[in-house]
């Protein structure tokens, strides 16, 4: 598992999806501006959720590495050096 983070930058509600293998599913509400931290499997696919004037759309699909915030901070380390 991999330890993920997602920051809304939109000016509105947004809706997180994520599927991965073993039958992992996990779905969260995200409201402008907040960070949400989970845990995904390595090869999970994430999808960003809006609702648009015809209904739901979809903002955004990322895969779960793209997320992984442990890989963030070793680059952020060696940038730092």
């Amino acid at each position: 598992m991999l330890n993920c983070s997602y920051r809304n930058d939109l000016e509105r509600m947004v809706i997180l999806r994520c599927f991965g293998s073993n039958n992992y599913y996990l779905e969260r509400v995200i409201f402008p501006f907040e960070l949400l931290n989970f845990s995904a499997p390595g090869d999970a696919e994430v999808e960003i959720w809006s609702h648009g004037i015809g209904g739901p759309e979809l903002v955004e699909t990322l895969r779960s590495r793209e997320l992984n915030n442990e890989e963030s901070q070793e680059t952020n380390m060696l940038l730092s050096a």
